[in-house]
């Protein structure tokens, strides 16, 4: 099956993953597709043991919407190299139950997009640089970008929190940036003080609690962050340094870490 596959030619604008887990061989990746596309339109499900990707069985009564492993394929996941799944007609980007099993689990997560073909990792990984990130959430975002700042400055205490896509909106009725920086050491600042290095400023853009974050570089008139738009997965849309007068009157909370020294 695997020979009779072209793999999709995949051209990557910006690093929309981090680094890609060295399990995730052209080998892997050939037989991961050729299950998935063999699935489709059920979710597919494979381990990586000893360099080589083994298919494991979806027994979830729903197998186009979620992937439901025997005990026995849960044990095998646990100590593999790496776990993937397809998402068949879903989001480019991983879902809160992807974050939350790739956290139990503690081995990389790989996903590929079926039939509109796209592919992503997510876990323990070499970070990307910070500017120049095209936009996935979950794993390239703004919530990502400041805590890959905090990790590069000794900061660990801001937990990947799993989080859907639009966890901000009336539906789904999550503040999970103001519950994440509370309980990581962060205190409120009044905005207009907010200008020194690894200040965090949070804008609410007309929903009802903070849903876009960014934050202060050593030139305090400069404001990193990571926009994005209405697609959880946007190659153009990149992490970048913003004039900060562009967006400070927008901004709805400000906040400081209390153990973070000066950054020169």
């Amino acid at each position: 099956m695997t020979d009779q596959l072209e793999l999709p030619r995949r051209v990557e604008i910006a690093p929309m993953s981090p680094v890609a887990p060295a399990a995730w061989t052209p080998e892997v990746h050939a037989a991961a597709y050729a299950h998935a596309a063999e699935c489709y339109p059920a979710e597919a499900a494979g381990v990586v043991e000893d360099g080589a990707y083994v298919r494991l069985d979806n027994i979830s009564n729903t197998p186009n919407d979620d992937v439901v492993l025997s005990d026995e394929d849960l044990v095998r996941v646990g100590m593999g190299d790496l776990f993937f799944h397809s998402h068949p007609d879903g989001l480019a980007c991983p879902s809160e139950t992807d974050m939350i099993y790739q956290q139990q689990l503690g081995i990389p997560f790989v996903v590929m997009c079926m039939p509109i073909y796209d592919i992503f990792w997510f876990g323990d990984l070499e970070r990307q640089p910070l500017l120049g990130r095209g936009f996935r959430h979950g794993v390239h975002d703004c919530y990502a970008l400041i805590r890959d700042w905090y990790l590069e400055h000794g900061v660990t205490r801001l937990w990947n929190q799993p989080r859907a896509w639009e966890w901000w909106g009336r539906s789904q009725h999550k503040d999970l940036y103001t519950e994440n920086f509370a309980a990581a050491g962060f205190h409120r600042i009044d905005p207009a003080d907010a200008f020194r290095a690894g200040d965090v400023l949070l804008f609410n853009f007309h929903y009802p609690v903070p849903m876009h974050g960014g934050l202060v570089t050593r030139d305090p008139n400069l404001v990193m962050h990571h926009p994005s738009g209405v697609k959880a997965a946007d190659p153009t849309r990149l992490s970048k340094l913003e004039p900060g007068n562009r967006l400070r009157r927008f901004v709805t909370v400000a906040l400081r870490h209390e153990d973070l020294p000066d950054v020169a």
